[in-house]
């Protein structure tokens, strides 16, 4: 999924007046927490990137996003959850952020089951 499909998805599925703007910035908040807590902490392959710099309005929309398909719906999820927050729609919000975070573990757990954890060294600390 690209940035842009992203977008349109959910504004197509859950009409806003949130700007394009914010919804990039949300979509690079969740791309960095993909590479932070996934990606750097496990072997990567062909398609992991060597490095992360956020998305911005500069960024092209058709930039690919981090999570394939089929856990790519996450990203609708994660959007549609922090538009009913920021409309202050409680109920909404909590069935969305339900939806994300099985998505998440789903895709988490898929990801670390693929991946073979990278080992760092081990410390003590006394």
């Amino acid at each position: 999924m690209t940035l842009s499909e992203a977008i349109f998805l959910v504004d197509d599925l859950k009409p806003n007046q949130i700007e394009r703007a914010r919804k990039i910035e949300w979509l690079s908040r969740l791309d960095r927490r993909v590479f932070d807590e996934l990606m750097c902490r496990h072997k990567g392959d062909e398609n992991t990137p060597d490095n992360f710099d956020g998305y911005d309005q500069a960024t092209s929309p058709d930039t690919v996003l981090l999570i394939p398909a089929p856990y790519d719906e996450i990203y609708r999820f994660y959007l549609e959850m922090h538009i009913d927050r920021a409309n202050l729609e409680n109920d909404k919000y909590n069935d969305d952020a339900s939806l994300f975070n099985d998505m998440w573990g789903q895709y988490a757990r898929r990801y670390h089951r693929e991946h073979l954890p990278l080992m760092g060294q081990l410390t003590h600390r006394f």
